[in-house]
């Protein structure tokens, strides 16, 4: 299934079911793009032989973002964009061929207004008195968190921003046993250290 919204530069989301219907109208909504929505089915063999029936190549884009959780569609999508030559984005997965940030709102994308959050902030009196997204997460969660810590005190803001954003953020949390921090707590403090960046300007 295709959807295509109004905006200027192409972005494919492949997504299975629903999974990424909140970076779909994040991007909507924020983004300034037209995002085109590919959707395969939420219950998948376990093992695919021929992705190509699951997902159609003729599609153009200048962004990829792979939602589906499935190996062997994910490696296919891979094959494609780089014969497209597309970078393609695969959230929190080691899988060679693509930009896999723990979250997207960690990416460092030059051309986008979306990415590793940036803020234009105005203080008064030892409040936030005015916020400004630049740059924010695909899903929005960015802009709701900002809007939420209008009028704090800076030093609440800070740690408030980063629980924000936790509690809109659909990625996993929990320690790994690795012990680094899990997806949920990246984007908080993603977010938190982008505040207290904008606040040293």
């Amino acid at each position: 299934m295709y959807r295509l919204s109004t905006g200027t530069m192409k972005v494919a989301v492949f997504q299975r079911g629903h999974s990424a219907d909140h970076i779909v109208e994040g991007l909507k909504k924020y983004g300034d793009v037209d995002v085109i929505t590919i959707s395969v089915d939420e219950f998948l063999p376990q093992i695919i032989d021929e992705p190509s029936e699951y997902i159609d190549e003729n599609f153009e884009a200048e962004l990829i973002i792979d939602h589906m959780h499935h190996g062997d569609l994910t490696d296919y999508l891979i094959e494609i964009a780089r014969e497209k030559n597309i970078p393609i984005i695969v959230p929190n997965k080691k899988v060679k061929g693509a930009i896999t940030p723990p979250v997207c709102c960690s990416l460092n994308l030059r051309d986008f207004k979306f990415g590793h959050p940036e803020f234009r902030v105005k203080v008064k009196d030892g409040r936030i008195w005015e916020i400004d997204v630049l740059k924010g997460s695909p899903c929005g969660a960015t802009w709701v968190a900002a809007e939420k810590i209008k009028g704090m005190k800076v030093e609440e803001a800070i740690p408030r921003i980063a629980l924000e954003v936790q509690y809109l953020c659909k990625a996993k949390g929990g320690y790994s046993i690795s012990k680094k921090k899990a997806p949920l707590h990246v984007a908080g403090d993603v977010h938190s250290n982008a505040l207290k960046k904008a606040l040293r300007k």
